[in-house]
């Protein structure tokens, strides 16, 4: 035999013996292109559902109620005791005022909690006011709330 034909002979015993090996990493590679093409298909159609949600659900927002307004009124004068809280007659609205710069941190910490004690409810700042805001107020935040959910068509 001359060298070529050894060398044949040697490459061909030597794939010979890595034919197991090779089948099962054949084997796996198969199998895991068979399992991110089916989690490929999954997730397209996740997506493809999400998507389908999306585009019918809808967000609803409902005035809150005036008795509401008391309540978190309440809640809020009595948790931050150097902020005023009044509710406007005839207005859906309520006011956090104060009087002195000195009380800045607690009509803040005021307005954060009014948004954090409120269950589905969401604020609405319609005017702000700092400095000279008339009268003896330094700050004036008028709030209006609504009642937010999201429905599905």
């Amino acid at each position: 035999m001359n060298e070529w034909q050894e060398r044949l002979v040697t490459f061909l015993n030597v794939l010979g013996k890595l034919r197991p090996v090779a089948i099962v990493l054949i084997g796996a590679a198969l199998m895991a292109t068979l399992f991110a093409g089916n989690q490929l298909v999954r997730t397209v159609g996740a997506i493809k559902q999400w998507r389908a949600l999306e585009a019918q659900a809808k967000l609803v927002r409902k005035p809150l109620a005036a008795q509401e307004y008391e309540r978190y009124g309440e809640t809020i004068g009595g948790l931050v005791p150097g902020v005023r809280v009044s509710i406007p007659e005839k207005s859906d609205t309520m006011k956090l005022s104060i009087n002195s710069t000195g009380d800045y941190q607690l009509w803040v910490y005021a307005l954060n909690n009014l948004q954090a004690y409120s269950k589905n409810v969401v604020w609405e700042a319609k005017t702000i006011c700092l400095q000279e805001c008339g009268g003896d107020n330094v700050a004036i935040a008028e709030l209006q709330g609504y009642v937010q959910t999201t429905e599905f068509e």
